[in-house]
């Protein structure tokens, strides 16, 4: 029987006597060392001091959210496996906890069976996404996709050149003259692009851009 050493980061203690009972109930083929921590605080204390197998992270917690547990965590312990487990399904969680580090995401409403695969895929060194959860980032993927080639249909080659010009920090004035064109032309494709992408300012613009491939 292999010893597992697991850290379970929730701030609700019904949820982590949950996924004890889950884990030891579950399997046979480990012996587990749970240690648990409410906070994110609590937890970065707890690394720096111990070495864990897998660690398990919420979202929501009082105080650092979980990708800044996550970005913590991976500061002093920059081999560690986490897996976040979490009531969030929105792209924007899931995104942020993988941008952190994470190496899955499932969702709470998992099954006992699904939650051992999960950690067993994780420390073989692979990843592992709740099926539900795969979905989400396909569509979402797919969404960014098509607004983007859309976005490139409607948006001119003149206004590419622009943009471009813009990104590299250039005034209206400068790219007017580097263009041969009049200042008023320029401010025209300028106020339609931010139109386009439905942003407000320079700074949004580009960010926007980048995001979208349109640089």
């Amino acid at each position: 029987m292999k010893n597992l050493k697991i850290l379970i980061i929730d701030d609700h203690r019904l949820v982590r006597d949950g996924i004890k009972t889950m884990l030891e109930t579950q399997s046979a083929n480990y012996d587990f060392d749970i240690s648990e921590a409410e906070s994110g605080e609590d937890a970065v204390a707890i690394i720096k001091n111990k070495d864990f197998d897998i660690i398990l992270v919420d979202y929501q917690l009082p105080g650092m959210n979980g990708a800044q547990t996550v970005e913590q965590i991976l500061f002093y312990k920059p081999k560690s496996k986490i897996l976040a487990l979490s009531n969030y399904d929105e792209y924007t969680y899931i995104t942020n906890m993988i941008k952190m580090g994470v190496k899955g995401y499932v969702l709470k409403n998992i099954s006992p069976n699904e939650l051992i695969k999960a950690i067993e895929t994780i420390l073989l060194g692979k990843k592992y996404y709740a099926s539900d959860v795969s979905g989400k980032i396909i569509d979402s993927e797919e969404k960014r996709e098509n607004e983007r080639k859309n976005l490139k249909i409607h948006i001119t080659r003149r206004q590419t050149e622009i943009l471009k010009l813009v990104a590299t920090g250039m005034t209206n004035e400068a790219i007017a003259k580097k263009l041969s064109l009049s200042k008023r032309t320029v401010d025209t494709h300028r106020q339609n692009l931010l139109l386009k992408l439905e942003v407000h300012n320079t700074a949004a613009l580009i960010k926007k851009a980048t995001e979208l491939t349109l640089l």
